[in-house]
């Protein structure tokens, strides 16, 4: 198309290509991100990879201790939170019944 000057629609029935959006998609892609960018990628689900395993510390060791306490605390935290959210949602519905 750019060798030659021809129109998008010329193009796109030279090349037998189902629609001009085709072209034009092609067309924007290459002048975004280059040669690259017009490669196919890689269509379907991902691969499962395997986790790796955090080293975890000795068990009983003063680490291991204060990330549980870590844990822990944002356990609480998080069921503290959710506790209120709940109550709020109560105390909404309550007063809509009264009216």
């Amino acid at each position: 198309m750019n060798e030659y000057g021809a129109s998008i629609s010329e193009t796109t029935v030279h090349y037998n290509l189902p629609s001009d959006s085709t072209l034009l998609k092609w067309a924007n892609q290459l002048k975004e991100g280059g040669i690259d960018a017009l490669k196919s990628k890689k269509k379907g689900r991902l691969s499962m990879k395997k986790e790796t395993k955090k080293t975890s510390p000795a068990k009983g060791s003063q680490e291991a201790h204060l990330a549980e306490l870590e844990y822990l605390r944002a356990e609480n935290a998080y069921l503290k939170k959710l506790n209120a959210l709940v109550q709020e949602k109560e105390a909404l519905q309550r007063k809509t019944k009264r009216k």
